[in-house]
């Protein structure tokens, strides 16, 4: 019987193995290089956080659905099975140990919660020196001035809000937190002042959103007119073909926040979690893609 019939590896198989497993390896340290070079920067880290954060949102709210799911079918049985020993009138009071499945379940969809809630703190946390950025921005808008007037006026608007809005949210975190322990920050009355000071902050942010679709759909009036006005040169598509690209990422991750910062502008909202977590993925997803992306340069 040869090697090959023998059931050990012949030496084109070891080759074949040598080969996939170095091609395995190099594939491992590409892509932990460009995480690490991902996770360097503080865009990077929240674009990360961002699409993190929000998928689990998604996964841990179907995990929800079907805990509950289990929980009423558990309690339907129940019920169904002590009926027939109740007489009329008779109320059934009982007190069921969940089954293991369910325990995991419960403690899967816990521990998710337990995790969107810490990035998201971090994440706050982290933009509470994003007025320094703003500054940036509203510095560069100002000596870099550009030269649409529509665009210029709509620059600084969305500057200003942003101001606002950052300002707004440090000030009610820093409350939520305890840092702010004065007697207007403290008791039901300090609650009610946060919530409000949350409410305003995300109201700020949805008028930047709304500028933002503004801005975009003047840019591709602008931008169409001018393809149609200059012609369909090679040089023109290519350069035209990046811009699109921009204007279509950001109209996607625009579309994304905007039923967000709606929802959180209201005390009460107006999503379940379910589509918080779908549309925060999609914003979140967009701007990851496009980090990931440079991190291949």
């Amino acid at each position: 019987m040869s090697t090959s019939e023998g059931g050990q590896p012949s030496a084109l198989r070891r080759q074949q193995l040598r080969a996939l497993l170095q091609s395995s390896l190099r594939s491992t340290d590409t892509t932990l290089l460009r995480l690490a070079k991902l996770l360097s920067t503080p865009a990077g880290i929240d674009s990360t956080l961002c699409t993190v954060n929000y998928t689990l949102t998604l996964v841990r709210s179907g995990l929800q659905k079907h805990l509950e799911s289990k929980l009423r079918s558990l309690a339907l049985g129940i019920a169904e099975k002590a009926s027939d020993a109740l007489l009329p009138g008779e109320t059934l009071v009982a007190s069921v140990p969940p089954t293991p499945a369910i325990q995991r379940l419960s403690r899967t969809v816990e521990g998710s919660k337990k995790l969107e809630e810490l990035i998201s703190d971090f994440r706050i946390f982290v933009r509470m020196w994003g007025l320094l950025d703003l500054y940036l921005w509203g510095r560069d808008t100002y000596v870099n001035s550009p030269k649409d007037k529509v665009i210029k006026s709509i620059t600084w608007i969305q500057v200003f809000s942003n101001v606002i809005y950052q300002y707004m949210e440090n000030v009610a975190y820093l409350a939520s937190k305890g840092i702010l322990n004065t007697d207007g920050w403290t008791g039901e009355a300090g609650t009610k002042r946060q919530t409000w000071w949350w409410i305003w902050s995300s109201r700020f942010w949805a008028a930047h959103v709304g500028l933002e679709f503004v801005r975009l759909g003047y840019q591709w009036h602008q931008d169409s007119k001018q393809a149609a006005a200059e012609g369909e040169e090679k040089e023109d598509k290519l350069e035209r073909r990046k811009k699109y690209e921009t204007w279509w990422r950001q109209a996607i991750s625009n579309a994304g926040w905007g039923p967000l910062t709606i929802h959180w502008s209201l005390e009460e909202g107006c999503v379940s979690d379910a589509w918080v977590g779908l549309f925060g993925t999609i914003a979140g997803g967009v701007g990851f893609r496009e980090r990931w992306r440079q991190t291949a340069a």
